[in-house]
């Protein structure tokens, strides 16, 4: 809602001093993520309190992987994003190609995706989420690790999952849709505030 009304305030006052028409932006419209993607959340990946993560499947069953909007990392400054998860395993390296997908890593909901290395120095490793092929890596990130935080509901995608056709709707058993997901999270915060 303050976004909405900024936005109006914003529109109006473009359109007062001339610099711009935007009277025609709708701004109840949806985001691309809410229009043409389902939401679910993996909470505490890696048994790691909070380090939760965003599964957006498209209309097409592919699975964008993401930050959750409560992850801790987005109140960091990123400093690197490296797919090499060890020495024998860099996903940077995944030559995918044709309609099967030949190259392709398949994942499961445990598997390691890549680490994130902040400015204080803290680690965090993030996750694959869910069962499937893994199909492409957001190499931008290792160019310009900002965006993980600063677009992470759009060019700050971890990865893109392709779960087997038969197996599409196991693949996300596991998550929560966003309601479960926000009321599991406020209660904790609520705890932690008591505290």
């Amino acid at each position: 809602n303050e976004y909405k009304s900024y936005l109006r305030c914003y529109s109006h006052t473009m359109v007062e001093i001339g610099h711009v028409d935007v009277s025609g932006i709708d701004v109840n419209q949806k985001s691309v993520l809410q229009r043409y993607h389902d939401v679910w959340y993996s909470i505490d990946n890696g048994k790691t309190e909070f380090n939760d993560q965003l599964v957006a499947q498209h209309h097409n069953k592919l699975c964008l992987i993401m930050l959750s909007d409560r992850h801790p990392l987005l109140k960091k400054r990123v400093v690197s994003v490296s797919y090499k998860i060890n020495e024998n395993c860099d996903f940077t390296k995944l030559n995918v190609s044709g309609k099967k997908k030949r190259g392709s890593q398949f994942m499961g909901p445990t598997s390691r995706l890549c680490h994130v290395t902040c400015e204080d120095g803290s680690v965090f490793t993030l996750y694959a989420c869910v069962r499937g092929k893994l199909i492409e890596v957001n190499t931008n990130l290792m160019t310009q690790p900002h965006l993980l935080t600063s677009k992470c509901f759009s060019e700050g995608y971890l990865a893109v999952i392709q779960p087997k056709k038969e197996d599409e709707k196991a693949a996300l058993e596991h998550l929560l849709l966003p309601d479960a997901y926000k009321e599991i999270r406020e209660k904790v915060e609520k705890t932690l505030d008591l505290t």
